[in-house]
């Protein structure tokens, strides 16, 4: 497994934290939707519904 290190220039910082700030919101909406379904609400969406 190979590792790589991110060294950004001063001024790429801001845009790297809110490209990452952004995914991260993705990332939980995903989980958040995905626990909200239970077995009585029926099946939860899968990922092309998510995407939609």
């Amino acid at each position: 497994m190979s590792r790589y290190r991110l060294v950004p220039a001063p001024e790429q910082v801001a845009g790297l934290e809110e490209h990452c700030g952004h995914a991260r919101f993705v990332w939980n909406l995903a989980v958040e939707q995905q626990a909200w379904w239970t077995p009585y609400r029926g099946k939860g969406p899968n990922h092309v519904e998510r995407c939609r």
